[in-house]
């Protein structure tokens, strides 16, 4: 049995990354196959076998003993039926998430490549603050950063910045881009100062505002940067929000060094990494990694390799 077949991890409102993806991996004699995750359980089979020390791992019609890689670019929660009382959706969806789980895991103890490491990358989604930590640690510049749900530590960050603040989130409340609820980084403003009771019911991040003449979007594959930028607006805080037209973008030599060193660090072989470029001409500032990042857009409008770079890195052989 040939061990060719390349999985590409994703959901069924997924486009045009996993065909490129796709693309660049059949061009160098692969099988891409796309699974679409949020079809498990309903209309996907998932079997994970053990038996006397010997494992195996069926996902659909393919078996552990014809797959190379796994490309995890996204995971998603079932899409159940309303036959699954809404009492029961919650344990479903639990469940699905551990079968997935332990399904990668028996991937790769039998040698399966994968793109991210699943471990590495629930380690970096759910610590943001740690995130920023290991960024300084590798040489990069952070912004001052703090994470309350006390609305007087808030208040007094808010003055010890000069009332140069933002705030978000520190959870993505989508998976994918423009799709979904999502809550905006914004600046804080005086006038916002009273409402900030309501951390109580729910804590949120505030940052130093960077004042910046442009916003990079940074994919990294394996030791490679793939850099787009956006000129900002005068007060933009979140290149989503000004919709500025892509432009080629660079990442200087001493960044390049410190954003591979983090990633090495984080054990993420690709991720969305953004940063600001300061209007004082200093070095640009890491504002956090995604490790499934969106980069679909610089390789669309600048014509990046992205997706060539991603499928050598799957077929690459494990050290």
């Amino acid at each position: 049995m040939s061990r060719d077949a390349v999985l590409l991890l994703t959901h069924s409102g997924d486009f045009y990354v996993p065909e490129r993806v796709s693309e660049a991996l059949a061009r160098r004699g692969a099988r891409p196959i796309r699974i679409n995750t949020d079809q498990y359980p309903t209309a996907l089979d998932l079997r994970l076998s053990l038996s006397a020390g010997e494992a195996s791992v069926g996902i659909g019609a393919v078996s552990s003993g014809e797959i190379r890689a796994a490309w995890l670019r996204r995971l998603y929660a079932p899409a159940l039926p309303d036959a699954v009382p809404a009492e029961a959706q919650g344990f479903v969806r639990g469940e699905a998430r551990e079968h997935w789980a332990g399904a990668l895991d028996l991937l790769a103890a039998l040698g399966v490549r994968l793109v991210n490491d699943p471990h590495a990358v629930s380690r970096v989604e759910r610590h943001k603050p740690a995130q920023l930590l290991a960024a300084s640690a590798a040489g990069l510049r952070t912004p001052e950063t703090l994470v309350t749900n006390d609305p007087d530590a808030a208040r007094g960050f808010y003055a010890r910045c000069g009332g140069d603040v933002v705030v978000k989130m520190l959870s993505a409340l989508q998976q994918s881009m423009g799709r979904g609820l999502r809550v905006p980084t914004r600046r804080l403003s005086e006038a916002d100062l009273e409402g900030l009771d309501e951390l109580r019911f729910g804590p949120m991040c505030f940052q130093e505002r960077i004042a910046a003449r442009a916003e990079l979007r940074v994919a990294y594959v394996d030791g490679r940067l793939f850099a787009g930028k956006q000129r900002c607006d005068a007060g933009a805080v979140d290149w989503r929000e000004h919709g500025q037209p892509w432009q080629p973008g660079t990442v200087d030599d001493d960044t390049a060094h410190a954003l591979d060193r983090l990633m090495r660090r984080l054990g993420l072989l690709y991720g969305g990494i953004d940063l600001m470029v300061p209007e004082d001409g200093g070095p640009a500032v890491f504002l956090e990694v995604n490790a499934s990042g969106e980069w679909g857009m610089l390789q669309r409008y600048l014509d990046l390799p992205i997706a060539d770079a991603i499928a050598e890195t799957l077929l690459k052989e494990s050290a």
